[in-house]
């Protein structure tokens, strides 16, 4: 197939999906040649930052300000034409990216030669009952804020909780998972509350109870089993209970279920279990291995597919050194996506890609304050030296100075102050609104993007439709009356234009709470279904008259 490029004679168009390691990585490699205008470099991702994943749970304890382990892309990728865009889908056939920015109903295409996929993976709790609904996932900066902001919370009302029970489960914490993720959560959980605790009259940090479960026979997988026994005993040393060979297999607001039907009350349960993968990839026709990632080969290029390259969690990649495949850590991803960046541009050249060989350096784990473990360069390390090395490393790794400075400025403020225990609340003032149109004024145009739902509480507004250039009345609503609901139930954009005739006053309510109360109320629900129903009949008829 021709290149989107060749018969232009512009340079070759490299665009990148992720904002992540393996996209923000690739993008600096590929810098200096788009600076020198021989690629087009284009990056799409669905946040204008990249988040520094290995000090994310110390943004939960307050060891670090939640915007310094996030750095602008805009200003770490000066020469790569960044997009802050959902990705709907890829066109491997065709060559080209479909992306829709915030706000807009309009997809656009992005035509590409070479595509680098490092997407990530999603969090998926569904597969354990109650686990969406009432577990914290761990994954984004936003769920670090609000957990925090949680166990904040926590501490408040077991301050003036009278019953020994109810303070017993406020007081309990539970994480499910002993892998990195889950070890650092739990450690970071203890260390916080613990302090915390201190400085609330009627909470003992005795009480305190955080309950680490994993479901294999050891935690740290990804350790030798000495290093692993080590970090069991020390954070057992600390106060955490850890649990091997248990299994979650359920959750409440106020329970954690047990495989082996053991009920556990805590009204804060962490998941670091149920990765999967990235929705986009269900558009590509390329093999995928058994948990959804892309196969490539060791030049981590897509087999079948020129152009095509994928690194991170999102790719299944062969590890030459020691076989099977590459790990899903931070370590590989960054060095995956610079070996991707340099195949790239050895395609681009004309050049034979490289297989990709990486030797895992070491591994590092924070067991809370002052201690770690650690594998580096084959030595085993555990305590204080293990600690300071995990922050040496990734401080050395965090991009941009200023970064770092505000880091380490961080870090020092915590050894002479205690950490802070201000619960920030960020909820909008009002869920449900107001709005006022004026007359002739479009509340929402046909084609626009579903996002509210709307009650007419005083005047009238006309509901209109463009049919290849004529416009079809479709009806006159009136006080009492509301509109909107159609597209949010279906998914889909406004078929139609809703116009005010007079002055118009309406409830408003965002989509994902208006689905909420048409799923949560049965009447309700079936009010609208059926009402949905009607007005799709009359849309039918009218447009059968019509034609």
């Amino acid at each position: 197939m021709t290149s989107p490029s060749s018969s232009t004679g512009s340079p070759p168009k490299v665009v990148i999906l992720g904002g992540g390691y393996g996209g923000v990585y690739a993008a600096l490699r590929l810098e200096g040649a788009a600076r020198r205008g021989r690629i087009e470099l284009t990056m799409v991702s669905r946040e204008n930052f990249f988040l520094f994943q290995p000090m994310l749970a110390e943004v939960l304890s307050g060891s670090i300000l939640p915007q310094h382990v996030v750095t602008p892309i805009r200003r770490l990728c000066r020469h790569c034409d960044f997009r802050l865009a959902e990705i709907q889908s890829i066109d491997v056939a065709e060559r080209q990216v479909v992306i829709r920015y915030p706000g807009q109903a309009i997809y656009r295409s992005l035509p590409y030669d070479h595509l680098l996929i490092a997407v990530g993976n999603n969090i998926n709790l569904s597969a354990i009952p109650g686990m969406t609904e009432h577990a914290f996932s761990f994954k984004t900066q936003g769920d670090a804020f609000f957990l925090r902001n949680h166990l904040i919370a926590v501490l408040e009302a077991a301050e003036v909780e009278t019953e020994a029970e109810k303070k017993r489960q406020l007081l309990t914490f539970v994480v499910a998972g002993g892998g990195y993720t889950g070890v650092e959560v739990a450690a970071e959980i203890n260390d916080f509350i613990r302090e915390a605790a201190r400085s609330y009259r009627h909470v003992d940090p005795t009480e305190v109870q955080v309950i680490l479960l994993q479901g294999r026979q050891r935690i740290l997988l990804e350790l030798s089993e000495k290093l692993a026994k080590f970090s069991h005993r020390l954070l057992e040393r600390r106060g955490i209970d850890v649990r091997v060979n248990t299994r979650i297999s359920g959750a409440t607001a106020e329970h954690a279920v047990l495989k082996d039907g053991t009920v556990i009350p805590t009204a804060t349960l962490v998941s670091a279990i149920g990765s999967a993968p990235n929705r986009i990839l269900d558009s590509l026709p390329c093999t995928r291995d058994q948990r959804g990632r892309i196969i490539v080969d060791e030049q981590l290029a897509v087999q079948n597919y020129p152009g095509l390259w994928a690194v991170g969690d999102c790719a299944s990649i062969p590890d030459i050194v020691q076989g099977g495949t590459a790990p899903p850590t931070a370590q590989y991803a960054l060095r995956e996506a610079r070996h991707a960046a340099g195949n790239i541009l050895a395609s681009v050249k004309g050049g034979m890609p490289r297989p990709f060989r990486h030797r895992n350096l070491g591994v590092f784990v924070p067991l809370g304050r002052f201690s770690g473990a650690a594998e580096v360069l084959g030595l085993k390390l555990s305590g204080f030296l293990a600690w300071w090395l995990y922050r040496t490393y990734y401080l050395f790794h965090l991009p941009r100075f200023d970064r770092k400075v505000k880091v380490l400025i961080d870090w020092n403020l915590e050894l002479l102050f205690h950490r802070d225990i201000v619960k920030q609340d960020v909820t909008v003032s009002e869920s449900v609104s107001r709005a006022h149109f004026e007359p002739g004024q479009v509340i929402f145009h046909q084609g626009d993007l579903a996002q509210r739902f709307y009650v007419i509480l005083a005047g009238t507004v006309r509901v209109h439709r463009d049919l290849d250039g004529k416009v079809d009345e479709v009806a006159t609503l009136r006080t009492g009356e509301y509109f909107g609901e159609i597209a949010l139930l279906e998914g889909e954009r406004h078929s139609a234009s809703v116009e005010a005739v007079t002055a118009v006053d309406v409830l408003t309510m965002s989509g994902p709470e208006f689905k909420a109360l048409a799923t949560s109320s049965t009447h309700f629900g079936e009010l609208l279904a059926s009402i949905t129903r009607q007005r799709l009949r009359d849309n039918e008829q009218a447009e059968s008259r019509d034609g």
